[in-house]
């Protein structure tokens, strides 16, 4: 060990801190915390705009609390928005998760009430790399009850660099998950707390109430909070089943699924119906399960009462069979049973239709975990080998979640903590060890370890991580770099388009409907648009990105769809629309040829309207999708008959054998005239087109 002592690195450690570790040990942990911090605040560079779509509408939903004081949260039960889902409307208070919005909006009126005036948008747009931050502090809680503080301090770094959680915590990304994976990771935290086997009982249940409490909150604000509601009562009947069943666990569990099981009651979007779905089930069935582990302990009897748990869990096997079949119980909705099969999501073309929500290849957990997922069965191995309460907990969260974000890209954020906390402790492991063989050969204890050993090691090691920290050149979307992963302007800015520039097509269009079309406009497009036309764009919608009625969503899809520009007309007369609005990319300039000349991008409609034909044929419509695609993918000219074909001002035009180019020539229209686009053509690779519904 004296050896060890005499490394420069080390001594100079020595020198600096002495005895006072803590405070170095402080300052790491707020080193990475910065590094968090910054890693997700880079979008700043092209102002302050929310991401993607839905956080607009998390936005909208906070203004709406905030213009009414503190009773806009009792008020917001009772918000029917008129502005979208025309002439219906939507009933927010019953169709949203609430959660996001009334957290931000309680922030908003607490710091305004001691006197710090913040900016609404400010706070929606900043509230996520917090949250971030404070996740990444969970991370480090987690890793260190695996590992000790250097596991700790792994994890935190590895969630702090997470392309996922980077993706999902960044600045303007204003949405359920930025507060609901900080709820996930510290109400496990506190479970895990809660069934130590020394702590006292006011311990156990002060733990296990904040553990409900977090994860009783989760579930009012993120449709997969299924997930941990789930995984509480999972995990405890696995405890008891190898064993592990103390009263203890008992207590912890009771306070913690009582108090989650309330909370989601009184969820609105989920209400008294979600007592009957097997998520909140298996929380009942855990209960009796437990309770019959405590029977066993205290009544007399032979070997059948001390088999008694685990003949209630094969009676309430075949009993949760039996109720499903015949109705009592409820699955999840088929979205939610997808993840566990994800084959069935064929059957929903409105959310297949969604890239984070289609099945993940190798290559995209890569770009999301980056090495790390090197060291996960690293960490994965030394936890099922000592297999305390602890290890066995965030064994089977790691390996739940990864299956999970495998099933659905969108849930790489969900495995995020899980990936970081385990290779976390696996590469904790590695250094470690390490140390214990330099230790032992110092003392002579064992034959002296090469230089290669003890030197290059760790240096791989660091190059790796440093690897990710590595931006690439400018303007390369797709990259394991975490700096990458950060550096990404707002949707809105780049105008859905994955690059690293400013395209202004969305912001000028919006700019111009809040400027020139009437108040009255109702304005029919693709959903994926919809929260930008009503929120950005203060005009009505007829669908948006709450998918809400497939039919409505069905019969725009028909519109668009249908070569009769008549019937085209008559069903978005039917459905109220006064304008019609396409977006289009396309690039490439008008005298190249082949892959250099003008050609659509596929980031638009375009694109979608494969979608559109398969929406419009799951509400009763009936076109066949091999008269609208070639062998090769491409739409044939039955396509460019339709209404959206007809739409789009880039025609298909033969340039050269084997490439096909598409050249600005739009088609004359009876019932649709174009009233606005974004840019001239060839001006841009973005376009947003307005046509005007027509007699």
């Amino acid at each position: 060990m004296s050896s060890l002592k005499k490394l420069p690195i080390l001594k100079t450690i020595n020198r600096v801190f002495g005895g006072r570790i803590g405070i170095l040990e402080a300052a790491i942990l707020f080193s990475i915390f910065l590094l968090a911090f910054f890693l997700r605040i880079f979008p700043i560079r092209w102002g302050l705009y929310l991401s993607e779509f839905d956080p607009w509408m998390q936005y909208k939903e906070m203004l709406f609390i905030i213009d009414r004081g503190w009773s806009g949260f009792l008020e917001f039960f009772n918000w029917h928005d008129i502005e979208s889902w025309y002439p219906f409307g939507r009933n927010v208070g019953r169709t949203a998760f609430p959660g996001l919005p009334f957290f931000a909006a309680f922030l908003y009126h607490v710091l305004h009430g001691i006197g710090v005036k913040v900016n609404a948008l400010e706070l929606a747009g900043f509230l996520p790399p917090i949250l971030g931050v404070l996740t990444v502090l969970g991370a480090y809680l987690l890793g260190k009850e695996v590992g000790g503080k250097p596991a700790g301090f792994f994890a935190a770094f590895f969630l702090a660099i997470n392309n996922a959680s980077i993706g999902r915590t960044h600045m303007g990304w204003f949405d359920d998950e930025s507060l609901s994976i900080p709820l996930l990771v510290f109400g496990l935290w506190a479970y895990i707390q809660a069934i130590k086997g020394e702590r006292s009982v006011k311990g156990v249940v002060g733990y296990a109430l904040l553990s409900g409490l977090l994860i009783g909150y989760l579930s009012a604000t993120w449709g997969a909070s299924r997930f941990p509601l789930a995984f509480i009562p999972l995990i405890t009947v696995i405890l008891a089943l190898i064993g592990r069943y103390r009263r203890q666990l008992l207590t912890a569990y009771v306070i913690t699924f009582s108090t989650y099981a309330l909370m989601a009651l009184m969820v609105p979007k989920l209400g008294p119906k979600y007592l009957f779905e097997a998520t909140l089930l298996s929380g009942f069935a855990a209960l009796v399960i437990l309770l019959s582990f405590e029977a066993s302990r205290i009544i007399p009897g032979g070997k059948h009462v001390k088999r008694l748990p685990y003949y209630v869990v094969a009676a309430g096997v075949a009993g949760f069979v039996g109720i499903t079949l015949i109705g009592l119980a409820r699955l999840p909705g088929l979205k939610f049973f997808s993840v566990l099969v994800p084959t069935l999501r064929s059957q929903l073309p409105i959310v297949i239709s969604v890239a984070e929500n289609q099945v993940s290849t190798w290559a995209m957990l890569f770009l999301d975990a980056g090495f790390q997922l090197l060291f996960v069965p690293i960490g994965l191995y030394y936890a099922l080998k000592r297999r305390e309460d602890r290890d066995l907990i965030l064994a089977i969260f790691t390996i739940l979640t990864l299956y999970f974000a495998s099933t659905m890209v969108r849930l790489s954020i969900l495995a995020a903590p899980g990936i970081a906390v385990m290779a976390g402790y696996g590469i904790s492991e590695v250094f470690q060890g390490l140390g214990r063989n330099l230790k032992l050969s110092a003392a002579g204890r064992r034959r002296p370890i090469s230089p290669e050993y003890y030197v290059l090691t760790p240096l791989i090691i660091v190059g790796l991580m440093a690897f990710t920290l590595i931006p690439s050149a400018y303007g390369v979307s797709f990259t394991i770099s975490s700096i990458d992963a950060g550096y990404v302007p707002p949707t809105i800015v780049s105008s859905s388009v994955p690059a690293k520039d400013a395209i202004p097509a969305w912001l000028k269009t919006l700019t111009w409907m809040r400027e020139n079309l009437p108040e009255d406009a109702v304005v029919a497009s693709w959903w994926d648009y919809g929260y930008w036309i009503t929120i950005l764009g203060n005009r009505t919608s007829i669908v948006d990105n709450a998918t809400l009625n497939s039919t409505q969503i069905g019969e725009v899809a028909y519109a668009f769809m249908t070569s009769n520009e008549t019937e085209a007309y008559l069903t978005f007369k039917r459905l109220g629309a006064t304008h019609v609005l396409i977006f289009v990319t396309h690039g490439g300039s008008p005298g190249g040829v082949g892959l250099g000349g003008p050609r659509l991008l596929g980031f638009g409609d375009e694109a979608k309207w494969v979608w559109m034909l398969r929406i419009a044929n799951q509400v009763g419509y009936n076109f066949t999708e091999s008269e609208y695609l070639d062998q090769q993918g491409q739409p044939t000219d039955k396509f460019w008959e339709t209404t959206l074909g007809k739409m789009i001002p880039f025609k298909p035009q033969q340039a050269a054998p084997g490439f096909v180019n598409h050249i600005y020539n739009p088609t004359s229209m009876r019932h649709f005239r174009l009233v606005y686009q974004s840019d001239p053509p060839y001006s841009s690779v973005a376009y947003v087109y307005i046509y005007e519904i027509v007699d």
